[in-house]
């Protein structure tokens, strides 16, 4: 269903770099995500650990990033910015989620949120730039949110056999 030869790209590069589809343990699953915005692509493979007690969320173990963005201009900086994104991606599908309390957000600030933490890092992180292709640069910013979000929930689908349709996944845990 891709539609194009960057996208397909990235999502080989990511398979391939993650050792998509190897048997996992049960309880832990891989997950992949793509996308593309800003003349540029990325796709994310996660690996997830989910545990059956309600009190332990679920653990993203590893992260692996293909990014194409044309062309990389300071490797070093946009790596921190592929992990903050991927980190954040943890924050919103995993951790935090806004509550409603009689029609008004309870959360105000940033402390009433519970954003990922280095704990919450996974320690095998991997980002994968794709060689120049000749064009205009493209952008990165929070690119790689949206496809490691994904990649987080489809980890966790194949994972419980729960297909979640609303986030923190920390709410949904598997029966017994």
């Amino acid at each position: 269903m891709l539609d194009d030869d960057r996208s397909k790209a990235v999502l080989r590069k990511v398979s391939q770099e993650g050792n998509w589809g190897r048997s996992i343990e049960k309880g832990r699953a891989q997950g992949l995500g793509l996308h593309k915005e800003y003349k540029s692509r990325a796709a994310v493979l996660v690996e997830l650990q989910t545990f059956k007690d309600p009190e332990k969320e679920s653990k993203v173990t590893k992260i692996v990033v293909a990014l194409d963005v044309n062309r990389v201009l300071n490797p070093t900086g946009l790596e921190a910015q592929v992990i903050g994104a991927a980190t954040d991606a943890i924050t919103y599908m995993i951790r935090t989620s806004l509550h409603l309390d009689n029609g008004a957000i309870r959360e105000s600030s940033y402390g009433d949120f519970e954003i990922a933490r280095m704990r919450n890092t996974p320690p095998d992180i991997e980002v994968h730039f794709m060689p120049p292709n000749g064009e205009t640069p493209g952008g990165a910013g929070e690119l790689v949110v949206p496809a490691a979000a994904a990649a987080i929930a489809n980890a966790f689908a194949r994972a419980t056999g729960i297909a979640p349709r609303r986030f923190p996944l920390r709410d949904f845990y598997p029966e017994g």
